[in-house]
């Protein structure tokens, strides 16, 4: 049976390498033997002049005397490096025929329609998808596509709100695939269409900018399980926040420490930044924040709260809050905002 590694939205580049170790690393699992088939949905390079310096380097290095085979789109970024005669490697296929193209794979089983891309789908596009010549297995679209999908955290690299190729979950179901492998959104998603189909972005895997977090990841097609993820050992950025309250500083510390060794591994570029108030003296809470990130780089905007807690004011208001019958959770987050207060007036010589 056909098993599927789907990627998209590298975006080479000689000026991050990250991202073409990226692609290495997710080759190399594809050559585990499991894998028939790589598709990338579109934009793997960030340009056009990208793609002059790097496609030689992909022939002979990466998309050449592979195991599986390597089926590509051009997207939005990179749609003019396809015009004319371009050869990637014996093992890698480019569609860019009009309207679309299809790579069947060697055991009859699964079919593939690349879409290569364009700005709108009109009537045209989608008359000859549906009218397209029927074929008795699982049938993939492979698209750079905007779905108007029910996520708010997508992510598109520079690219703003601009929606690339619009669609929505009815206009693709109609067309009747089986599975939508898509690329342009860089967080990876997973969307189950009511007719039973599935479509996947599989987001980036080297993030390309900070608001990309988390590990990166890939999308596995198994016809029999469906579409799935795995993670990836690539460059990206982890980052969180933290806030400090006066007298937990050790319990914090050990909440810093937990998520470093959590997330702060090799390929990631992890950072930590902490505010609030401290107890602790505020040079030996910044040595204690230090150590318990490491390897992560820190931000401290604490502030040490020894001139707010034995001001009279504040004694005041904790005797009033005390009164109270809120839960811990308010009574927590009141006392904290009101050391912001308390702080901010003291630094101005108001209290």
């Amino acid at each position: 049976m056909t098993r599927v590694l789907h990627t998209a939205d590298v975006h080479l580049t000689p000026d991050a390498p990250e991202r073409q170790e990226a692609l290495k690393t997710l080759l190399r699992r594809a050559g585990t033997n499991d894998i028939d088939v790589v598709t990338i949905g579109g934009d793997l390079f960030d340009n056009p002049e990208d793609m002059e310096q790097l496609r030689t380097d992909l022939r002979n290095d990466l998309f050449s005397e592979r195991s599986f085979e390597i089926v590509l789109i051009p997207g939005n970024h990179d749609v003019e490096a396809y015009r004319g005669d371009v050869f990637f490697g014996d093992a890698c296929t480019v569609f860019t025929e009009e309207p679309f193209g299809h790579w069947t794979a060697p055991d009859g089983d699964m079919r593939i329609t690349g879409l290569p891309y364009r700005e709108q789908p009109d009537d045209e596009l989608l008359l000859s998808l549906q009218d397209r010549e029927q074929f008795e297995g699982t049938e993939v679209l492979l698209l750079h596509c905007s779905l108007n999908a029910p996520f708010d955290d997508y992510e598109t690299g520079e690219e703003g709100t601009r929606r690339y190729f619009p669609v929505t979950e009815k206009l693709l179901a109609e067309l009747g695939f089986d599975y939508y492998l898509a690329g342009h959104y860089h967080s990876p998603h997973k969307v189950s269409f009511s007719t039973g189909a599935e479509f996947t972005y599989s987001g980036t895997p080297a993030s390309t900018s900070t608001s990309e977090t988390g590990q990166r990841r890939v999308s596995i097609l198994d016809p029999t399980d469906g579409i799935g993820f795995e993670t990836l050992e690539t460059h990206h950025y982890a980052s969180r926040r933290f806030t400090a309250v006066p007298g937990d500083e050790l319990s914090l510390l050990d909440d810093v420490r937990e998520w470093s060794e959590q997330h702060a591994i090799e390929c990631a570029d992890a950072s930590i930044h902490v505010d609030g108030f401290v107890e602790m003296g505020e040079e030996e809470f910044h040595e204690e924040l230090t150590a318990a990130a490491e390897p992560a780089t820190v931000t401290n905007e604490t502030r040490s709260v020894d001139h707010v807690l034995s001001h009279p004011l504040f004694r005041s208001f904790e005797d009033e809050i005390e009164k109270t019958d809120w839960d811990d959770e308010t009574r927590e987050n009141v006392t904290n905002r009101t050391l912001e207060v308390f702080s901010q007036l003291s630094a101005r010589g108001e209290i």
